[in-house]
């Protein structure tokens, strides 16, 4: 995958997660700043590692014999899931810091280099940034692709599915979710 390639399809994400974040902010009467200065996109990020996590439990749960085997397409849907909320934390961090940084470069470079980190790396991320001035706070998005490559999606199968998600969060909307 070339660089260009990957970029196109983080910008793609963004543009298509903000056109439901515009809907969803609007239609609930908030802002970005709102979201943002509250602190409700690290819980709302915590909240989807945490599903994420319990899907992975095969890997982690040592005592429990008869524990169900990961199913790596709903481990796909709860890590499209957290990046919904990343790509929505990284769209209200551009607005609220005026901040000039390039999602794209940042998971990019993440990308490029096979980072790797598990959903407890990403929480400890968001938990420390529960405490930083709101200046400082950024959206863990190279933790988030550390996430991806640890998972062994490929960029291409992430795209899919979180294109399929955000049109079935549109779908909700219309149906008052």
């Amino acid at each position: 995958m070339t660089k260009e390639e990957f970029t196109a399809k983080w910008n793609n994400m963004l543009e298509a997660q903000r056109k439901l974040d515009e809907r969803i902010i609007q239609g609930n009467g908030l802002t970005y700043a709102d979201l943002y200065n509250s602190g409700r996109y690290q819980h709302a990020l915590l909240d989807e590692l945490g599903e994420l996590n319990h899907e992975l439990k095969a890997n982690w749960c040592w005592w429990k014999k008869t524990q169900a085997p990961v199913n790596r397409e709903k481990v796909l849907e709860e890590f499209v899931d957290c990046l919904h909320f990343v790509l929505s934390w990284q769209l209200a961090s551009a607005i609220i810091t005026r901040d000039r940084y390039q999602s794209s470069e940042v998971a990019w470079k993440a990308y490029e280099s096979h980072c790797s980190c598990s959903p407890v790396d990403v929480a400890v991320h968001i938990k420390g940034e529960q405490f930083m001035k709101e200046e400082y706070r950024i959206p863990p998005v190279a933790e988030l692709i550390g996430l991806m490559n640890h998972l062994n999606f490929t960029i291409d199968e992430v795209y899919r599915a979180y294109i399929q998600k955000n049109k079935r969060n549109h779908e909700r909307q219309d149906e008052g979710y």
